[in-house]
Parts: structure tokens; C-alpha cells; sequence
């Protein structure tokens, strides 16, 4: 009798020998892993679902895998389940993404980093986190004006970003250039001399920013 498996995958350490006795009661007679795609397991936080609601079933609902070392590139998959409670004691919901993985890189159990990606902001402007600083009356930056003085200005913020960047939803403008360290030192018309920043490298280079739930 030929026994074919239901699903491509590599086959693990076998149950049986020849010679045992096999029936309808016996346990698996081995154990195969679909690899290609494979699933991506994590959780969301339950002060995230309001969020997670909001764009769950959207067009740019995404899941993007990254191995523990980042020795391989992202792997952007799509959001297979999400489960329809939360844990008790734990305050998260389960899900799922199911990630293409064609070289078979990404191993079962394996762990790995997950990043839920829920929608994505075209022409979205990035400043580094460290330039967004804290008053009385909000978040503000200090914005560069042509006279080489500085400007204080009320911001938005929104998501933080790969890179330690985020986005700033309203407050800037594209091409202007703001204040990342030495604030403590400004105020409103203070002239000084500004120097390039130079942004931490990031796994992976964006050409949009993402809203997401861990």
C-alpha cells in the first residue's frame, strides 16, 4: 500500500519500522512541514485592537517576517487569521501570517521578528524621533529657516517608524530641515551653525511609512 501525503513539505524523523503494525488507531506515521509558504505566528497587544479593527480587511494589511539574525531579507506576507478572543492573563490575540518563503530559509518553529504592517502612508515625512521634543503645550521641532535661525513649531505626531524615524502627520513641511540634538540650547530666533545627521542604517530601506500593531 502507497500512503502520498496531502501536502508538499520536507518529511521529519519517522514513527515507525518496517515490520510494525499500523492501523486506523496508530499514531502519525511521520511528520511533514509545508515550508513554502509557512505560517508566521505572534500576537497583538489588546490595547492595539481598536486599531487593528479599524483597518483589518484593508488592501495594505500586511505581515512582514524577519529572521532572528537578519541575515535574509524581510519577508512580506498577508494576515491568514486573527483569533476572536483574547488570551485570559495575557491581554493578547493570537494570529497569523502566511509569508511566501521559496528558498526555504524561514524553518518551522523557527523564532522570528514579526512586524504587522495595517496601512501605508505615500509621501509620508520622517523626521528622527530625537527631534520631536515635549512643552507644556504639545510636541514640537525646532525648524531651520534660511537665516540659519530657528523656528519652534507645534507638531503631530504619528508612528514610529523602522530607524527610530517617525512620522509627523502635521507641523512640517516636505524639504525643511529640522533640529536633532543640542535643544536644550534654543529657543525661537537662536542663529546657528547646522551640521549634516547622519540616520542609523535600518534593515531595510522604506520608500513609505507604515501604521502597525505589535
Amino acid at each position: 500500500m502507497r500512503v502520498k501525503s496531502p501536502i508538499n513539505g520536507r518529511v521529519g524523523l519517522r514513527n515507525v519500522d518496517v515490520g510494525n503494525l499500523v492501523g486506523p488507531s496508530s499514531s502519525a506515521l511521520v511528520t511533514i512541514q509545508g515550508l513554502d509558504p509557512i505560517y508566521s505566528d505572534f500576537t497583538v497587544a489588546e490595547t492595539d485592537l481598536g486599531l487593528v479593527r479599524k483597518y483589518l480587511g484593508g488592501p495594505n494589511v500586511k505581515v512582514q517576517t524577519y529572521s532572528p539574525d537578519d541575515k535574509i531579507p524581510p519577508r512580506l506576507g498577508d494576515l491568514y487569521f486573527i483569533d476572536n478572543a483574547v488570551q485570559p492573563g495575557a491581554g493578547t490575540v493570537k494570529a497569523r501570517g502566511v509569508t511566501p518563503n521559496p528558498d526555504r530559509a524561514l524553518w518551522p518553529s523557527e523564532f522570528v521578528r514579526v512586524r504587522f504592517i495595517l496601512d501605508t502612508i505615500k509621501d509620508a515625512r520622517l523626521v528622527p524621533s530625537q527631534a520631536v521634543q515635549i512643552s507644556q503645550n504639545g510636541p514640537f521641532v525646532f525648524v531651520m529657516k534660511p537665516d540659519n535661525t530657528v523656528d519652534l513649531r507645534p507638531v503631530k505626531p504619528g508612528q514610529r517608524q523602522d530607524g527610530d524615524f517617525i512620522v509627523i502627520e502635521k507641523g512640517v513641511e516636505p524639504g525643511e530641515t529640522v533640529v536633532v540634538t543640542g535643544q536644550l540650547a534654543l529657543a525661537p530666533g537662536t542663529k546657528v551653525d547646522p551640521k549634516p545627521y547622519n540616520a542609523p542604517s535600518t534593515a531595510s530601506d522604506q520608500a513609505a511609512a507604515t501604521k502597525g500593531a505589535m
